[in-house]
């Protein structure tokens, strides 16, 4: 065992998981969906289960803003109503930036479930897309909690600088976002959708070289990525923190040993930044 890994929350969580034996077959089924969706049963889906609405609607509602990247689907087109043309139905912004901004919002909060799980998620995607996963997740905060990409410049595109930069005045003070911060951010969007569109499924298709074209994703990433932003930032975060949603720990009892796996797989040094952020008690104080 290493000094570096995760340290167990004090306290019980407020409100437990639902055990799949107390749930009816909707949320039961929901239960399914979201460890073959997400990869693992989780406390995220049970805690939910108390409030079967929310349970049965969870998954397809995060994977429309997180994972999901399409279907591709005909609609009217940007240019010519008339006519129809491809365009997603959700993934206008790459994963690899959605990760980064995640973490970085859940770090900013000190939210345990959040920062445990993306990390996880936040490196194996990364590190799939061949980026420097580890350098760009260590330096989105440093171990006080202050914020520390700019420093660091070297590890990011400036696309994910844009957006880093964005969702951290975002998470500061909405009230204060500037038109030109958000017109510099379309800009970057927009530039990152040509290349997208050039280089994917999408390229010769018929209607997607327009400025309408372009409009249109832009307008669709932009929804996506503050959405993602203050889903995380406004309300999840907080949610985990208020309700003390612990890591899955027993494999009889959660289905999995995430803890294990978290210390298995995550690099030292990210654990260390966690381990001071979420301090002696776990939960971020």
């Amino acid at each position: 065992m290493s000094t570096a890994d995760l340290k167990p929350p004090q306290g019980d969580p407020r409100v437990p998981p639902l055990a799949a034996a107390h749930a009816d077959g909707y949320v039961r089924a929901a239960y399914d969906l979201a460890a073959h969706t997400w990869g693992i049963p989780n406390n995220l889906i049970r805690t939910m289960g108390w409030l079967p609405a929310l349970a049965t609607t969870e998954v397809p509602y995060a994977n429309s803003f997180i994972f999901d990247d399409g279907p591709l689907a005909r609609w009217p087109s940007p240019a010519d109503p008339s006519a129809r043309t491809l365009l997603p139905y959700a993934g206008f912004v790459d994963r690899v930036t959605k990760e980064l901004l995640i973490n970085l919002v859940s770090l900013l909060n000190r939210s345990r479930y959040s920062i445990t799980h993306h990390t996880v998620i936040g490196y194996a995607t990364l590190t799939a897309a061949g980026e420097p996963a580890e350098e760009m997740l260590l330096h989105l905060v440093d171990s006080t909690g202050k914020p520390d990409f700019e420093a660091h410049p070297e590890h990011y595109r400036d696309p994910h600088l844009h957006a880093l930069r964005f969702a951290l005045a975002a998470h500061t003070d909405p009230h204060a976002v500037t038109d030109e911060q958000f017109a510099a951010l379309r800009a970057v969007l927009r530039d990152e959708a040509k290349g997208r569109i050039a280089g994917g499924p999408l390229g010769g298709e018929p209607g997607t070289s327009t400025e309408e074209y372009l409009d249109t994703w832009v307008n669709g990433a932009l929804v996506e990525l503050t959405w993602l932003v203050l889903h995380f930032d406004g309300l999840l975060n907080g949610w985990f923190t208020l309700l003390r949603v612990h890591d899955e720990t027993s494999v009889a009892a959660d289905g999995i040993d995430f803890v294990a796996h978290y210390n298995a797989t995550v690099p030292e040094r990210l654990k260390v930044r966690n381990n001071n952020l979420l301090g002696p008690t776990g939960w971020g104080r």
